[in-house]
């Protein structure tokens, strides 16, 4: 009975790392330029089975008892492009990820997130992320929000100066996803710049989540957390009755 133990324990919790990962979704679902994440389970340490018994002994076969939840993958298809009229919003049209500056200047995040917005020295920034950064990786200070930005990604003051051209690069393996879109390129990684990608002034990017598959997945697992928490309870009342049975024999 330890096995079954083990083998519904473990599908309880991949499925409450599924759960968590799919209330992400969820929750970032308004988020401009996320990308959805999905949970990839696999079986841990094979064991061989064998039979013991006089003159009868040899291998039956192997059985994984535990599932575990191996990795997240990310969904990178772009998600739709809102028209907003906001002049602070730009989309990208194409392939690659605006520079942000983190706000400590020690680390660099990739994001299609363009809900920017400018700061007390006129820089502009993604807010509580850092300063947007231009193909010279220098931050493109634009004044006010008055800015224009071209469908090649050059940025103009109010006053018809050109500020920086948007830095968009690719997405380096190493890179790591965090809350709201975001990823981190660890210290000494390079993220090679794209070329021809055009930008949508007044658009933003939507997540590409689908919340109708995301709520469907999200009642599968739920169905399979309470499956396995039936299960384990009729194991536990199985192990009561053999040693109540056994106790008076």
């Amino acid at each position: 009975m330890l096995t079954g133990y083990y083998s519904i324990a473990s599908g309880m919790l991949a499925q409450q790392r599924k759960l968590e990962i799919q209330g992400n979704n969820l929750v970032n679902a308004q988020t401009p330029g996320y990308h959805a994440q999905r949970a990839i389970t696999t079986s841990f340490e094979e064991e061989l089975a064998k039979r013991l018994e006089p003159r009868a002994t040899g291998a039956i076969g192997s059985v994984n008892p535990i599932t575990i939840v191996e990795r997240k993958d990310t969904l990178f298809q772009s998600g739709d492009v809102k028209q907003t009229d906001r002049n602070m919003d730009v989309a990208i049209n194409g392939y690659g990820y605006f520079n942000i500056q983190g706000e400590d200047e020690n680390r660099t995040y990739l994001t299609r997130n363009g809900q920017f917005d400018i700061d007390e020295q006129g820089y502009l920034i993604l807010p509580q992320t850092g300063r947007v950064l231009g193909t010279n990786n220098t931050p493109i200070q634009v004044g006010d929000t008055n800015f224009e930005v071209k469908e090649d990604g050059s940025v103009y003051t109010s006053a018809g100066a050109l500020a920086g051209n948007l830095l968009v690069t690719e997405l380096p393996e190493t890179a790591e996803q965090y809350e709201n879109g975001l990823f981190g390129i660890p210290a000494g990684a390079q993220a090679q710049p794209v070329q021809g990608t055009g930008f949508v002034q007044g658009s933003l990017e939507l997540s590409n989540v689908d919340l109708n598959r995301e709520y469907t997945m999200m009642i599968e697992m739920q169905r399979g957390f309470q499956a396995c928490s039936t299960a384990l309870q009729l194991i536990d009342q199985i192990d009561q009755k053999a040693a109540s049975q056994i106790a008076n024999i």
